[in-house]
């Protein structure tokens, strides 16, 4: 009576795993006609694209440009060939990471966030942890570092990595 129990206990379990997951490799995009039909954050059942959705959650409303999402759909791309995390998620951390830049005065652009701390886990030997390196980054920002020499600090730290093998 109990491997059948447990069983179905194991086939419940891994159906609801594979449910959180993101493993869809393209949900269709669904034009949003306004702001607030936008998520406030993807979730694995939103049927937006994450590029889309970063390009128009501060568009007010307006028309959001094809060659803006072309452009985070690319960053989207590249990060998703250096961090863990899927489009979605990357298109979360991107949009609350240039938020909190925003609060403090220090308001940057989400492909070029994307794709800056990329270029810091391509010189690591594995993917990175893209929510790890929005904190760090922001951190430094918040002490009053340049974006250029968050990078910089960045890329030296996350560069030690390729010294342990």
């Amino acid at each position: 009576m109990r491997a059948p129990r447990l069983a179905a206990l194991c086939a419940t379990l891994a159906a609801l795993l594979c449910a959180c997951g993101d493993t869809t490799p393209q949900r269709p995009a669904v034009e949003v006609k306004r702001k607030d039909e936008l998520p406030k954050w993807l979730t694995p059942i939103d049927r937006v694209d994450p590029a889309y959705w970063l390009a128009a959650r501060k568009n007010g409303g307006a028309p959001v440009a094809e060659a803006r999402v072309a452009r985070l759909r690319a960053a989207l791309e590249i990060g998703g060939a250096h961090f863990l995390e899927s489009p979605r998620m990357l298109a979360n951390r991107a949009g609350q990471l240039a938020d909190m830049l925003a609060e403090i005065g220090a308001a940057e652009d989400e492909a070029e966030l994307i794709e800056n701390l990329a270029r810091i886990s391509a010189v690591t030997p594995n993917k990175q942890t893209f929510g790890d390196l929005c904190q760090h980054y922001f951190n430094l920002r918040k002490q009053g570092a340049t974006p250029e020499s968050a990078l910089a600090d960045l890329r030296e730290r996350y560069g030690l990595q390729n010294r342990g093998q």
